[in-house]
């Protein structure tokens, strides 16, 4: 796991590229002030994925681009970035190939992918006893790259503000490899204060709620009364139910009745109707009877009359009448057919008669039941008004009234129920609105001793053969030498001590498999104990420091890899195995600094200088003795 940086370069159209080469284990790069040392750090923070831009002074004019080169696994990554801001562009290439391989465009983000590079992903960290949240690039950078100003300082090794909790989660992470998803979230202050909104609104209800309800009532008052009020209704229920139903079988008695009344009536009077049309009828064949009986004596008459001439005139009568009505046997078949039509009248009226006969028997019979129907719905008629009637006399009480009450009794215990409520609220948004304190006790334990032995063993090679034990304090993320606190120490002391714990926790988080970045980038950790300046009192030279520190540097092999920045001077054969980056500050000597020099710029130093001294140089290099170097401002952990 973790990354190893290759080089980093500037470039800008019509310049010529400022890059340097990392050596893949260790690289020391040497000058005095205002060479870019520092600078290195800052372009370094910046394109792992840092905000602060670098600064920019006069060598820094035309270029446009950052571009910084590491490896990991199986592939290289290149970062871009512009001087002026923005965004990191990442692009990346399959190692193994030829050197001339187009790096390809990565769609992912930089912190995201140092994140996956270093085996942080899917790792959760507290970033306060609230919140919890992955693995960032920040935490990355916070325990791999150490500015100029933050070795020495007397701060704690997990920095400042509200950056701890995350930086010693971070810390812990790459010490165990276990990470804080199980540990149970103390409730945010959001949380908390919404909690205290809810109590005052419940609150509020609570007290608007008790207003409402006369003083002095109890719930089962309430109760008794809710269950007087619905017994009565239903037992008015009840009996209007039972009234209903008799009620329902009396009215269905009385529709019967009445439409049985309503048919009768009708067959009554159609058969009054009836026997009046018979009765004309009889009458019509009575006269017929009696007009033919006439018409008969007439013929019989006229039969016995002697056939005379006319007596006015004396015509004959053969000349006045049908010759045929003159002869014998006319008259005597003008009776015998009117004998035969009042035969037939006579018998029509006998059966006339007997159906006239028929229908009044028939409309006697529809008479007496038509009185009796009458009788019938008028005791119905009767019932059901003596029901209803009895209704009204035998419930007393109002029905509405009932309901009314029964409605204000619901109410009332509704408030009672709502009271109950919002006092079960009231006590949980209490607890809720209270942000207790929880204990985040993390222990290296068998890890913390081995980065601790790490540590002495790196001071040891240091030169700091003196000091007797050293332990991992887990609350602070620090060391405890000689059952001393680190930030107890002088300031140089306390950067040489920060140095070996870096060095020790990604020497240990790389062998065990833990996340870590893989770089650690240490800025100037020689240079405060090595103040000649410094009232700080050294139980080890400077000088043996210095040598031994570069001297471990020439022939370390650990894990990961270790960039220090430095202007203390070198011994000549420590410098041939070291091989460090050496700027000069000095036009005509070896490197400039990290931009090279070009035409139009004045002012810059050359060899002879009265400037620059002949003993500032050792192994034919310059030394800087100054306690400050004026480079630009240096990150801190935040």
């Amino acid at each position: 796991m973790g990354i190893v940086l290759t080089s980093l370069s500037v470039h800008g159209p019509d310049r010529e590229v400022a890059e340097v080469l990392f050596h893949p284990r260790r690289q020391l790069i040497r000058g005095p002030s205002e060479t870019g040392k520092s600078y290195i750090y800052d372009c370094l923070w910046y394109m792992l994925g840092g905000n602060d831009l670098p600064e920019t002074f006069p060598l820094t004019q035309g270029y446009q681009e950052f571009r910084l080169r590491f490896k990991a696994s199986e592939g290289e990554y290149e970062v871009r970035r512009g001087l002026a801001g923005g965004g990191a562009a990442v692009y990346a290439r399959v190692l193994g190939k030829t050197d001339d391989q187009v790096f390809e465009p990565l769609e992912q983000e930089l912190g995201e992918l140092l994140v996956e590079l270093c085996g942080a992903s899917g790792k959760q960290i507290l970033r306060n006893h609230s919140e919890r949240g992955a693995v960032t690039g920040d935490d990355l950078r916070h325990w791999s790259l150490w500015s100029q100003s933050d070795i020495p300082a007397k701060q704690p090794s997990a920095g400042k503000g509200f950056s701890i909790p995350k930086h010693e989660a971070a810390f812990h992470l790459f010490l165990t490899g276990s990470d804080d998803s199980a540990i149970q979230l103390r409730k945010s202050a959001t949380e908390a204060e919404r909690a205290r909104g809810e109590l005052q609104a419940a609150e509020t209800a609570l007290k608007r709620i008790e207003g409402l309800m006369p003083k002095d009532l109890g719930r089962n008052e309430v109760e008794e009364a809710l269950e007087r009020v619905d017994a009565t209704l239903s037992a008015m229920t009840s009996q209007y139910d039972a009234r209903a139903s008799a009620l329902k079988d009396l009215r269905r008695q009385l529709a019967e009745t009445t439409d049985e009344l309503r048919r009768v009536e009708n067959d009554r009077n159609h058969s009054r109707s009836m026997i009046g049309r018979f009765e004309l009828l009889d009458e019509k064949y009575a006269n017929d009877q009696a007009r033919l009986g006439g018409t008969s004596e007439g013929v019989a008459f006229f039969q016995e009359l002697p056939t005379v001439d006319c007596p006015l005139c004396g015509t004959p009568a053969e000349t006045q009448v049908d010759p045929n009505d003159l002869r014998p046997a006319a008259p005597s078949r003008y009776r015998a057919a009117i004998a035969a039509e009042a035969e037939k009248i006579r018998a029509l009226r006998v059966g006339l008669l007997a159906a006239l006969q028929h229908e009044r028997d028939r409309y006697d019979d529809l008479k007496a039941r038509t009185s009796k129907l009458a009788a019938d719905l008028n005791v119905l008629q009767n019932r059901e008004a003596m029901v209803l009637n009895n209704a009204r006399v035998e419930f007393t009480a109002n029905p509405k009234t009932l309901a009314l009450r029964r409605s204000e009794l619901s109410e009332q215990l509704s408030y009672f129920d709502e009271i109950q409520h919002l006092a079960a609220e009231i006590d949980r948004l209490k607890k809720a609105s209270v942000r207790k304190r929880i204990t985040v006790a993390r222990e290296g334990g068998a890890f913390g001793r081995e980065v601790a032995n790490r540590a002495k063993e790196l001071l040891d090679a240091w030169g700091f053969t003196a000091i007797q034990n050293i332990a991992l304090d887990d609350g602070s993320c620090d060391l405890r030498i000689d059952d001393r606190s680190r930030l107890s120490y002088g300031a140089g002391v306390r950067g040489l001590y920060l140095s070996s714990l870096m060095v020790a926790l990604m020497e240990h988080a790389l062998e065990k498999g833990h996340p870590h970045l893989g770089v650690v980038v240490l800025d100037s950790p020689l240079k405060t104990y090595a103040d000649p300046d410094s009232t700080e009192e050294h139980e080890v030279p400077p000088a043996t420091v210095i040598d031994r520190f570069y001297g471990w540097m020439s022939t370390w092999h650990g894990r990961g890899q270790v960039i220090v920045l430095e202007n203390e001077p070198i011994k000549p054969e420590t410098a041939e195995a070291l091989e460090p980056i050496t700027f000069t500050r000095i036009r005509g000597k070896g490197r400039y600094g990290l931009y090279p020099l070009r035409d139009g710029l004045n002012n810059l130093p050359k060899a002879g200088d009265p400037e620059i001294h002949e003993d500032q140089t050792v192994g034919d290099e310059p030394r800087d003795n100054v306690t400050g170097d004026g480079e630009a401002d240096q990150k801190t952990s935040s």
